[in-house]
């Protein structure tokens, strides 16, 4: 799964970097998510912000390595 390094949700820790822990976050799906380059739930593109929505199709998507590890 490829994640944006901006997209950002309640229960998800990047200091924690366990790739299950992140997948698991994820798979809970209960939580708004924002993106931290307009702190709002749309992105830079005026586009909604979720991890399937924020992906390399969006000019603004920037890859996060945290993302590589998730299946």
């Amino acid at each position: 799964m490829d994640l944006c390094r901006h997209l950002r949700w309640k229960t998800f820790s990047r200091e924690d970097g366990d790739p299950k822990a992140i997948e698991a976050s994820l798979l809970r799906g209960q939580v708004p998510f924002s993106c931290l380059r307009t702190c709002q739930a749309w992105g830079p593109d005026d586009d909604i912000v979720a991890p399937e929505r924020c992906c390399a199709a969006r000019a603004c998507f920037e890859r996060d390595r945290l993302g590589a590890d998730i299946s």
